[in-house]
């Protein structure tokens, strides 16, 4: 499909801009749901693990040969959440009409761009029932070229499952005699996932948002605590000099989005050596990050929530503003296309952020079922049709 010459820009708003920021509601919990080892999904809690501290002097190299990955390569689209979504609708629950339905990664993406200055990125939106859904434009080409980058970094990238291992405990796991002190369990990133959908709104735009919890604080063996009691884990270099302390706060402001937006309150972050023992830790209170940053001795703060806030709220503005007229449920009424009937196209969109310049909106075409069964490329056609039912 070729790109149309109609599109809308938005510019990135200045990183000074000190207007009010549209405020966040605090996310509450819609469901939770598990990936099993085939990547198969139950409406459970089934993996879902408990924080304990990860023992000091841990060996995050540990288990390395014996990792089992999942395989990038499978776009599972947005299928966990609307299948999430499938099982708990009924009156007053799932998301609210008028909104955006997408993972918890999208919008950390979206809300940190005035801050990226190499990476750009594009994502699909298509409307139906009343929202709109938007995923990565993340074609096998795309994949494969990160794949390669990210090659030369995967002990790094590892290192970051093996402290989650050594910070969890999972009560389907056996611990083995021959494990060292605090570890979870080998790693396994087709399983080790553990999922909240929530409803949330930025402004006044309603926000359905899936992604993955890496634990609870709770006693193990207990149900779901809820997500003030939900923990994000990360890993870092041990900070040994100004330099990397400044590097060290930019990356925070990554961390903070994605708890932020989920409601996850804790995140906890292993300091590690060069050769991977972890060598201290510490806890941050998510809704304090923005503050201790600007807490920071330094001429300029790294990052201020503000522009993240307010490029948020007008690139999600923008989509709806062009993406919900085109909603198929207007022309066709639900009830309107019977089971036999095919699908009416999707009206595909795509906005691409250009790295220091902003967000481009353009509309790709009608899209309707591919040859993988999805709608406009997207959605599962089952799925669309109990939408459209």
């Amino acid at each position: 499909m070729s790109r149309p010459q109609t599109s809308h820009f938005l510019p990135l708003p200045p990183l000074s801009i000190r207007t009010p920021a549209p405020s966040y509601r605090k996310p509450t919990m819609v469901t939770t749901y598990s990936h099993q080892p085939d990547r198969t999904i139950t409406h459970d809690d089934s993996s879902m693990t408990y924080y304990r501290a990860a023992p000091i002097g841990s060996d995050l190299n540990y288990g390395y040969d014996r990792r089992v990955e999942r395989d990038e390569s499978v776009d599972e689209h947005l299928d966990g959440l609307c299948d999430a979504l499938r099982e708990v609708r009924g009156p007053g629950q799932g998301e609210r009409k008028g909104g955006i339905i997408t993972w918890r990664g999208m919008m950390t993406k979206i809300m940190t761009a005035p801050y990226e200055d190499r990476e750009g990125w594009e994502m699909t939106a298509i409307a139906l029932d009343g929202s709109v859904y938007i995923e990565l434009h993340d074609p096998p080409e795309v994949r494969a070229r990160r794949r390669n980058q990210q090659a030369p970094y995967a002990k790094q990238s590892y290192m970051g499952y093996s402290f989650e291992s050594f910070s969890t405990v999972s009560v389907h796991q056996e611990q083995e005699e021959d494990w060292p002190e605090g570890w979870g369990g080998d790693v396994n990133t087709n399983v080790q996932v553990s999922c909240s959908v929530v409803r949330s709104a930025i402004g006044d735009i309603p926000l359905c948002l899936g992604g993955e919890v890496d634990c609870v604080k709770a006693e193990p063996g207990l149900p779901h605590p809820g997500l003030d009691k939900c923990v994000e884990l990360k890993t870092n270099k041990v900070i040994e000099n100004e330099k990397q302390e400044f590097t060290f706060h930019k990356k925070l402001l990554k961390h903070w989005a994605q708890s932020w937006l989920l409601g996850i309150p804790e995140i906890q972050v292993g300091f590690r050596d060069d050769s991977g023992i972890l060598r201290s830790q510490r806890g941050f209170e998510t809704e304090k990050i923005p503050r201790f940053i600007a807490s920071v001795p330094s001429p300029r703060p790294p990052w201020t929530p503000q522009p993240c806030l307010h490029f948020l709220y007008a690139v999600l503005q923008l989509v709806l503003t062009h993406a919900l007229p085109t909603d198929p449920l207007i022309r066709h009424p639900s009830g309107s296309v019977h089971p036999e009937d095919p699908l009416p196209a999707a009206t595909v969109w795509r906005f691409s952020f250009i790295p220091r310049r902003g967000c481009e909106m353009y509309k790709v075409g009608e899209v309707g079922v591919d040859e993988g069964g999805r709608w406009g490329g997207m959605l599962k056609e089952d799925y669309v049709r109990w939408r459209m039912g």
